[in-house]
């Protein structure tokens, strides 16, 4: 049989997964997604606010992320360290992070105590207090972060690649946002951004051995009496104006090797072509057999990595190539080189068998996406957050096995033109003459 078709067969016999899902929303606009999974007791409790750098003004980088760390302090019940205390003392793991497009906690739990991660989440999303006396020492640990980052020579390499890659966009801006901005938050900014952490701008995906009846009882019980504010999103989908001419960067750090980045924009999730960038991005740099891999490492021994991948989530991003060359006088022969590639991708169909095993390694990797609890959640709740429908990951899968030769000749005729090229290079410091 056909290799696509058994991991398609594999595919389809997780009940298929659409029959473990459940979603309902509660009066305040929470929305409420449940997925059934009781081959082990245990819970992924995850809450995800539509909030994140992309949402943040001029002068407001970072809030986000400031925000996400005062949010583990204080509520009006709990102290700093209770709510880590508290898991602990069932063995329960838990995080948050900020992204993009989302912020999102989560506490992978014992069934018997899941409802404790919700009651903590409930606290989070309605009742955090921000007072004077603990703002400054998290303001502290956030400002060390963004320290760290503009002293990690990779870091600044991709902060101004970002920066030059985006004109108008909000992907131009760090999550951790930029130096000036963290270095002038206030509690008082804290607070007002607060109002994006309510129950009308979240889901709450609860994954694992759970059932229905008792995720709306449990959910009307500790979310149910908090208010919801809808928040209007702004949308910068085609807010970035097409590129007049390829732009570059050098950046000259303490380092001992080279890194070239080069980047492509491409569509979002509007077009219909989007989901063939990431089948593209495959073909040309996933692994020993992708074609820049070999080109650049087997066969010329130019590069010792390649790596290349596409960065959609929603709106219009790039795709990205992470070359580390063997020394920086061969960057021209690897950018020759790869000019070269992509031109061919233009004017050659890729083969049935290169498309094959792109097909077989993206199915694959899905179905082992989805081999846990936390896995699942996570792809269900940022689908939701950013195409409307936790639904749209499976359309994308099938979207996947259905690409043409065709479709990526089309891809890359449209997106990969020279003016529209981004080139970042992160150097070595020249040594001064004595």
């Amino acid at each position: 049989m056909n290799i696509i078709l058994s991991l398609l067969t594999l595919l389809a016999s997780f009940d298929p997964l659409e029959s473990r899902v459940f979603e309902f929303r509660l009066r305040n606009g929470l929305q409420v997604i449940g997925y059934i999974d009781t081959s082990a007791p245990v819970v992924s409790v995850n809450v995800y606010y539509r909030v994140g750098s992309y949402d943040e003004p001029p002068g407001l980088t970072g809030i986000s992320h400031m925000l996400e760390h005062m949010s583990f302090k204080h509520t009006d019940i709990y102290k700093p360290g209770d709510f880590d205390r508290m898991l602990d003392s069932v063995g329960a793991f838990n995080n948050g992070f900020t992204s993009t497009y989302y912020t999102g906690y989560y506490e992978d739990i014992a069934r018997e105590h899941w409802g404790l991660a919700l009651k903590l989440e409930a606290a989070r999303m309605g009742r955090c207090i921000f007072p004077d006396s603990e703002f400054e020492s998290e303001h502290q640990v956030v400002a060390e972060e963004r320290r760290l980052q503009d002293n990690r020579p990779s870091s600044v390499l991709w902060e101004n690649f970002e920066a030059i890659a985006w004109l108008a966009h909000p992907h131009r801006n760090p999550t951790i946002g930029w130096p000036d901005d963290v270095a002038n938050f206030t509690v008082e900014k804290v607070r007002a951004w607060y109002q994006h952490y309510n129950p009308a701008n979240a889901v709450l995906v609860i994954a694992g051995d759970i059932r229905p009846d008792e995720v709306k009882t449990m959910a009307q019980k500790y979310f149910g009496r908090l208010k919801g504010r809808p928040i209007n999103r702004y949308d910068y989908y085609y807010f970035e104006p097409e590129p007049a001419g390829e732009r570059r960067i050098i950046i000259r750090k303490r380092v001992s090797v080279p890194t070239l980045l080069i980047g492509y924009p491409t569509p979002g999730i509007r077009d219909s072509l989007y989901f063939v960038g990431d089948v593209t991005a495959r073909i040309l740099g996933s692994g020993r057999n992708s074609r820049l891999y070999r080109t650049l490492v087997l066969d010329s021994g130019l590069a010792t990595s390649v790596s290349v991948w596409n960065s959609v989530e929603k709106d219009p991003g790039l795709m990205y190539f992470w070359i580390s060359p063997k020394s920086e006088t061969l960057i021209p022969r690897i950018e020759h080189l790869i000019t070269r590639e992509l031109e061919r991708m233009k004017t050659e169909l890729v083969t049935g068998l290169e498309l094959q095993r792109v097909k077989n390694q993206t199915i694959a990797g899905s179905i082992f996406e989805r081999d846990d609890i936390s896995g699942i959640a996570y792809l269900i709740a940022t689908a939701q957050i950013t195409t409307g429908s936790w639904r749209s990951f499976l359309d994308w899968m099938q979207q996947v096995e259905k690409t043409t030769p065709e479709q990526i000749q089309q891809f890359c005729q449209k997106y990969f033109q020279d003016h529209r090229r981004i080139v970042g290079m992160l150097l070595p410091e020249k040594r001064e003459a004595k």
